[in-house]
């Protein structure tokens, strides 16, 4: 690779990611003014998606657990909720 493509790829990656934040700012910008959430309510919110997350995974994996044939050695958020490790079993 020369050293302008190398430049431009790296333009481009900061673009896009200048772009992804944008994105990200304008969603939080619309949420704020369409529901009346004050930016601490948003927070609140999105901390309190990433618990409901894990519980629900928390379920998932009793449910499965109850075959005698699985055996659970870990679960982990994925990793748009932080890739939290919730349950792990050292065996």
């Amino acid at each position: 690779m020369a050293y302008g493509q190398m430049r431009v790829l790296l333009v481009d990656r900061a673009v896009a990611a200048v772009a992804r934040v944008a994105r990200v700012g304008r969603l939080a910008v619309r949420l704020a003014t369409t529901t009346r959430m004050r930016p601490t309510d948003v927070y609140a919110a999105v901390a309190t998606a990433r618990f409901m997350a894990a519980h629900e995974l928390i379920e998932r994996a009793d449910a499965a657990c109850d075959d005698d044939e699985i055996d659970l050695i870990q679960i982990r958020q994925p990793l748009w909720f932080g890739g939290t490790t919730i349950v792990e079993d050292d065996q």
